[in-house]
């Protein structure tokens, strides 16, 4: 069949590629074909799809449209919940901050007098009862809106009584759901804050530190702060976050690190933060670079409580920790050679805290001593057990120890020089170093300062310290020369007048500021007590710094601990060369029991000869300072199994103590008696006990 005989083919065709041609059929097939269908004709097939499949689509359709309609529903619903829920936890909070009252204690600066708590007692009662009003208020408006709704509207009771309090819920619902939604979209709003603080770009105004998120925000409102005081600056750059608050690196463009501490307290005003919380590091290398620390938070909250040492297991040479610096720092230090002068005021914890830290390190040194004094107050008597001496007290007595520590330590050249010890006095268990703790020096009479003073310029040589604390740092109280002369100075809380007289003038222009710091008022307000700041070597940067808190039990049972393990105590070397032995006990008395035992024990442990009769004498001498050899010292000898003529004890207090000669004096009604002194006896006791002092008799 030809292309012509096809009348159906689709108009507009492009028929120039179409081949002609005919359809031939074989003459084996042409009567097979159905005549029904003319040959060469195709009939188009259209597909008859099952029921099912027709109604699974339409299925899917549906599934697919509930399904996203669902979804929208939950996840506005869990939407709507979570910016409820953050509504109503913080509405909850701000209630619960209102009815407590704590926007008004912060106000004042936290409740410090009696006045203020009553004036916070008042305000909280006011509250309640204005809480109490307002609920009835609420009461009484659902009532009308339902007596309304029955009595003008024409509704039932049972139908209206839900329509006044239902519109009132969804209406406070809403309102906190919004307020949720309003405190999520602000990130940096603090949970006590009601709303954010709304911060102008283009404006020069400070802002509160709270409100800064992010490092680029913190250096804008340090700068912001900055320029508002008239300070400009070349750069700010935040050098991290330190858990307790910010710290910023500063350059200061035509400016000093002065301007900067003149305003610190206005600082702490512009970034929201607590009184003396900015806190100012100027480089020594460059007067236009300055660190500041923004203190948010309490830099030693996570501060571990201390362990006490065990009994003797410390030596002066030892670096120990004393507390720990707000960079983390520890506060180490050797007691060798160390003079300190300790001020702060009262709370500030300079007796609690400086003077039981240094007293617990002392006590638990096999080579150092300690006795501890105060004129007017019960100083640290908590380690009285372990102090060489009772507790001393009364400016009468203290002045008394300070001669006996001062004869020591210009005694103490001599015995240096006869056992070799070189430049500096060389402590050990036998020969040790000795603190004397001296709390509210101030109250010392002008002699027992002149006294310290000369301790100071001698005891570093001889092994013979100063400790002592004061409320204030005046001129005439502190004394001259006592400032530059101690190794450590340290500050805690104190006033402005004492910073230049103890850190020296410009200290609190290079950023020593004890007097933003606030002393405690109780045990539950304790502020910044414990918090120092110090200077002396090591220790060159205005950080701040704090002592370690020891509880009382902890330095009761150290002190029993120690007291049980044995301490040492002066060397008769020294109280023999200064002329002591008769004056300085053991047990703090008078007698000659203490030096008599010792010479027995000396005997006992190390046979050493001659110790055992030297005890006797001692013994016989009592509270006399005199006695006749025939009369009294042989026959006490003879009581003790000793046989001795006159020159055989002549003989043995001379090999001894070499100086020593007998004496002539009136006893018993008869002149020039001759005999002994006690003083020449417990020089050859003090011989016997430090051999090295007989040799510098004999020189």
């Amino acid at each position: 069949m030809s292309l012509e005989m096809n009348p159906e083919l689709p108009p507009g065709w492009d028929l120039t590629k179409v081949i002609p041609g005919e359809l031939e059929v074989p003459d084996d097939l042409s009567g097979e074909l159905d005549d029904d269908i003319a040959p060469g004709v195709l009939l188009p097939y259209e597909p008859a799809y099952p029921v099912l499949r027709k109604t699974g689509s339409a299925a899917m359709v549906v599934a697919k449209t509930t399904g996203r309609a669902v979804g929208l529903s939950v996840r506005g619903s869990w939407t709507a919940a979570r910016w409820f829920g953050a509504g109503a936890g913080a509405v909850s909070f701000l209630g619960w901050r209102y009815l407590r009252s704590h926007d008004y204690q912060e106000a004042i600066g936290g409740v410090t007098s009696s006045t203020d708590w009553r004036r916070n007692t008042e305000i909280r009662h006011r509250r309640w009862k204005f809480l109490g009003w307002g609920a009835g208020a609420l009461a009484a408006l659902n009532l009308a809106g339902w007596w309304a709704l029955v009595a003008e509207a024409g509704m039932t009771a049972a139908d209206s009584w839900w329509i006044t309090p239902g519109v009132l819920a969804l209406s406070v619902a809403s309102a906190v759901t919004w307020y949720g939604r309003y405190r999520l979209n602000n990130t940096g709003l603090a949970p006590e804050q009601i709303v954010a603080e709304q911060d102008d770009p283009t404006s020069d105004e400070p802002f509160p530190l709270a409100v800064a998120q992010s490092p680029d925000k913190v250096e804008q409102c340090v700068t912001r702060a900055l320029a508002w005081e008239g300070i400009d600056t070349r750069a700010v750059r935040v050098l991290g976050y330190r858990g307790w608050g910010w710290e910023i690196d500063v350059v200061l463009k035509g400016a000093a690190p002065e301007q900067v501490n003149a305003v610190m307290s206005k600082l702490d005003s512009h970034f929201g933060i607590g009184k003396g919380q900015t806190l100012c590091e100027p480089d020594p290398e460059d007067n236009s670079h300055l660190t500041l620390r923004l203190v948010q938070s309490d830099p030693f909250a996570d501060m571990p409580r201390p362990s006490v040492h065990s009994p003797n297991s410390l030596s002066v040479k030892d670096a120990v920790v004393y507390g720990r610096c707000m960079d983390g720092t520890l506060l180490e230090m050797r007691l060798r050679g160390m003079f300190m002068m300790v001020i702060g005021s009262s709370g500030s914890a300079k007796t609690k805290g400086a003077l039981r830290c240094l007293a617990e390190v002392i006590t638990a040194c096999r080579d150092a001593i300690a006795i501890e004094m105060d004129p007017v107050k019960d100083g640290i008597r908590e380690f009285s057990e372990v102090m060489a001496l009772p507790p001393i007290r009364g400016p009468k007595e203290c002045t008394e120890k300070l001669r006996w520590l001062r004869d020591i330590a210009s005694a103490r050249n001599q015995v240096k020089s006869a056992k070799e010890m070189g430049d500096l006095w060389e402590p050990t268990p036998e020969e040790p170093a000795i603190f004397g703790l001296i709390d509210e020096f101030i109250f010392l009479p002008k002699e027992a300062k002149e006294l310290a003073i000369e301790i100071l310029r001698i005891g570093r040589e001889t092994g013979v310290y100063l400790l002592f604390a004061a409320q204030e740092a005046t001129q005439d109280s502190l004394g001259d020369a006592i400032a530059s002369a101690v190794t450590y100075r340290v500050m805690l809380a104190a006033r402005s007048e004492d910073i230049p007289l103890v850190l020296g003038k410009g200290a609190s222009a290079a950023g020593y500021r004890p007097d933003r710091l606030r002393p405690a008022v109780d045990d539950e307000r304790v502020y910044d007590a414990g918090k120092f700041y110090i200077a002396g070597p090591g220790f060159d940067r205005p950080v701040l710094w704090r002592w370690n808190r020891f509880e009382r039990d902890q330095i009761r049972q150290a002190v029993k601990d120690r007291k049980d393990a044995g301490r040492p105590w002066f060397d008769h070397a020294s109280l023999a060369a200064a002329n002591l032995l008769h004056v300085i006990r053991r047990d703090g008395a008078a007698g000659e029991a203490s030096l008599a035992d010792r010479l027995v024990a000396l005997d006992e442990q190390g046979g050493v000869e001659d110790a055992a009769t030297v005890a006797v004498l001692l013994r016989a001498f009592g509270a006399k300072t005199f006695l006749p050899t025939t009369e009294e010292l042989l026959p006490a000898l003879g009581e003790a199994g000793v046989q001795m003529d006159a020159n055989g004890l002549s003989q043995l207090l001379r090999k001894h103590a070499p100086s020593v000669t007998a004496i002539r004096q009136e006893w018993d009604g008869r002149a020039q008696v001759r005999g002994w002194s006690r003083e020449s006896v417990e020089q050859a006791a003090a011989g016997l006990l430090g051999p090295t002092m007989a040799r510098l008799r004999a020189a």
